[in-house]
């Protein structure tokens, strides 16, 4: 495995939980403004199909990843789903702007939920966005293991470079992302004093963010790594498809791993 394990500040156990949430909102409105979720559509509802569900179990979901998006277009398809979304660390604030939402549709879990670790009375296809990169390979493993043992389907996509110019967004992320943040941080909700304080009075969060956006990017897993892993399972009677989607843009692919019982 050559994924670089260097720490991400959201990962600390004592990293502010102001700025984790200004992390997981800045990266839930980055997710919400393309379209590119629709390339995976058809990877999830095979799985879900074979698995014999409609539920969505998210882990690391932070504020709620892709799901504004991906479940309307879940829904065109012809394939509704439920999503309950979990995290580690769960915030109130999150737990908030759920609630009642999307018809009941969507939920998100108060309760902190370890990824390696995954209540067994939580049913349905497993999902992690922007996830797997936080876990060594013998942990990355254990999560896939769980789910082969318990029958359930899951799906790890993460955001990896596409060169040329994905290589180059990766050196200019010091400028990209404080920008980034400077531009959209007036449109993100809510808007509190913190907030702009941390923004724009003293950067602290998109300097955190620049950080653990390049530490993310050199941990994600390549699709031979992720074809190492899946290989080092015992899986008779699961399916493992691994590969590249495209995300819409010239930056980056999606890396994906899926997997479900036949």
């Amino acid at each position: 495995m050559r994924c670089v394990h260097l720490f991400e500040f959201t990962d600390l156990p004592w990293y502010p939980r102001t700025f984790r949430r200004m992390q997981t909102d800045y990266l839930q409105f980055g997710a919400t403004l393309g379209s590119g979720h629709k390339n995976i559509v058809p990877l999830l509802v095979r799985a879900m199909q074979h698995a014999g569900t409609h539920e969505i179990v998210d882990l690391c979901s932070g504020g709620s990843g892709p799901w504004l998006r991906l479940q309307p277009q879940l829904a065109e398809v012809g394939w509704p789903v439920t999503v309950l979304l979990t995290d580690k660390y769960p915030t109130a604030e999150a737990e908030g702007s759920w609630a009642g939402a999307g018809e009941g549709r969507t939920r998100y879990l108060p309760e902190p939920v370890d990824a390696t670790d995954v209540p067994p009375h939580l049913s349905g296809m497993r999902t992690l966005f922007e996830g797997l990169h936080h876990f060594r390979p013998e942990q990355a493993r254990a999560i896939l293991g769980d789910a082969v043992r318990r029958r359930v389907a899951i799906g790890v996509f993460e955001a990896g470079l596409k060169p040329p110019l994905g290589s180059l967004l990766l050196l200019l992320s010091p400028l990209v992302t404080p920008l980034g943040y400077f531009l959209l941080t007036p449109f993100m909700r809510p808007r509190t004093f913190a907030r702009f304080f941390w923004t724009y009075l003293v950067p602290a969060v998109p300097l955190a963010t620049t950080w653990d956006g390049i530490v993310s990017l050199l941990r994600v897993y390549s699709t031979r790594e992720l074809e190492e892993l899946a290989a080092s399972i015992p899986a008779k009677g699961y399916t493992w498809e691994i590969g590249l989607a495209p995300t819409g843009t010239p930056v980056f692919d999606f890396v994906y791993l899926v997997g479900y019982p036949e």
